[in-house]
């Protein structure tokens, strides 16, 4: 629950962050000139960079959801021993396992554990677009 109130916090900053930019963007164009007209049009580009990536960015964080509530840990998987976890995970991908979704999910806990954010990142888009098929 905190995490879901974390994120609404975080969408509400950004929509009010966008309504500003908005803002600043029809007084430039109010303006008139040609200086205001590019300032404006540099203000939306921005405007439409920050909406694009918060959308991709929820998109990504409710596919990411939707494996953990499906995902079930093999019994083999040693929560204790971070490294061992990781070495295993590794091994299960490269035994033949790189099409199965759960295999890049458990590799992508095993990078989180590791505190390897961009690894685990990496994984869980991996085990996102081998679960869409």
């Amino acid at each position: 629950m905190k995490q879901k109130l974390f994120v609404a916090v975080l969408v509400l900053i950004t929509a009010a962050y966008a309504w500003g930019l908005g803002w600043i963007a029809w007084g430039f164009v109010r303006a008139g000139s040609a200086l205001g007209y590019g300032m404006a049009l540099g203000i939306v580009i921005l405007l439409a960079l920050t909406i694009w990536v918060t959308w991709r960015e929820m998109l990504f964080g409710l596919a990411s959801a939707r494996l953990a509530a499906q995902y079930e840990p093999p019994v083999e998987a040693d929560g204790e021993d971070q490294r061992a976890e990781f070495e295993a995970s590794r091994a299960a991908l490269q035994e033949g396992a790189e099409h199965d979704w759960r295999a890049w999910f458990r590799l992508a806990l095993a990078y989180d554990a590791l505190r390897d954010r961009k690894g685990a990142r990496m994984a869980t888009r991996r085990a996102i677009a081998e679960h869409r098929g």
